[in-house]
């Protein structure tokens, strides 16, 4: 049985940091977001959230190349 993603659910991990040389530091290097993203996380749609969390693994991916 297929689990249903609530849209209470958010990807921050409580660690909220910017890294200068990263995405100009407009990137939590905590859970990857946007600040917009996390600004307006609660008013987004099931559908924009997952569209995220698809940017938010780029980023990741992104940030752990460069390191």
């Amino acid at each position: 049985m297929k689990k249903k993603k609530s849209n209470n659910f958010s990807p921050c991990v409580k660690i909220c940091k910017y890294d200068a040389d990263f995405m100009s530091a407009m990137v939590c290097v905590g859970c990857f977001r946007e600040q917009s993203e996390i600004t307006n996380w609660r008013r987004m749609t099931l559908k924009e959230k997952e569209q995220a969390l698809v940017d938010i693994e780029a980023r990741k991916n992104i940030f752990i190349k460069d390191e």
